[in-house]
């Protein structure tokens, strides 16, 4: 039987489906990744720092978690990742990709997330149960777009819990998550983030 940690890393795993394999800088694991809607084929230069949008303290205080310096890595559609405490109990990732212009991240948006969803609901490790729930925020500042994304399953007898907030700003992709084994932050949580993380966004 898998271990608590083992559950969880293979859930991580799961997760970055959802925005294509990634590489980090020191490291030839995965990195973590909650469903986003990051653009694969029309990505432009991101030059945005993911670690900056979601520093290691606010990580840390919306997690509960005591968090280190951020990992940053790259996927392989060009979006730029920030993992907070990579491989523990208590995972949280933020990504952040650009689009060529607002028009086309508005047509990703859509496409993007419905990957994401498709990914969770179909490649679960065998044995798990899973209760996903997507649904638009009107009450973000600064968001053209803003969704929360939730989900809690049970791998090996123990629970495991993920909450997500998408954004798009313009022509840009924001997302933060947090991967736990326990109970994730709320969505009240995440949204008061989202206003801090907008305004960092150019």
């Amino acid at each position: 039987m898998r271990t608590s940690i083992q559950c969880l890393a293979a859930l991580a795993a799961l997760l970055l489906v959802a925005c294509g394999s990634s590489t980090t800088s020191g490291s030839s694991s995965p990195t973590p990744s909650a469903a986003t809607p990051t653009p694969q084929q029309s990505a432009s230069p991101v030059a945005v720092d993911p670690c900056q949008l979601v520093t290691s303290s606010e990580a840390s205080s919306i997690s509960g978690a005591s968090f280190t310096a951020g990992k940053e890595g790259v996927t392989s559609g060009g979006a730029k990742t920030c993992t907070y405490g990579a491989q523990t109990h208590n995972v949280f990732l933020v990504v952040v990709a650009q689009a060529p212009d607002p028009a086309t991240a508005q047509a990703d948006w859509a496409q993007e997330q419905a990957k994401a969803e498709a990914a969770i609901q179909s490649d679960l490790p065998q044995g798990s149960s899973i209760n996903l729930n997507v649904s638009d925020v009107n009450n973000v500042p600064g968001a053209d777009k803003a969704a929360i994304a939730s989900f809690n399953t049970t791998i090996s007898g123990q629970p495991v819990g993920v909450i997500a907030i998408y954004l798009l700003k313009g022509s840009t992709f924001v997302t933060f998550s947090d991967l736990v084994l326990g109970t994730p932050p709320t969505a009240a949580t995440m949204e008061a983030q989202a206003q801090t993380t907008l305004g960092r966004v150019p």
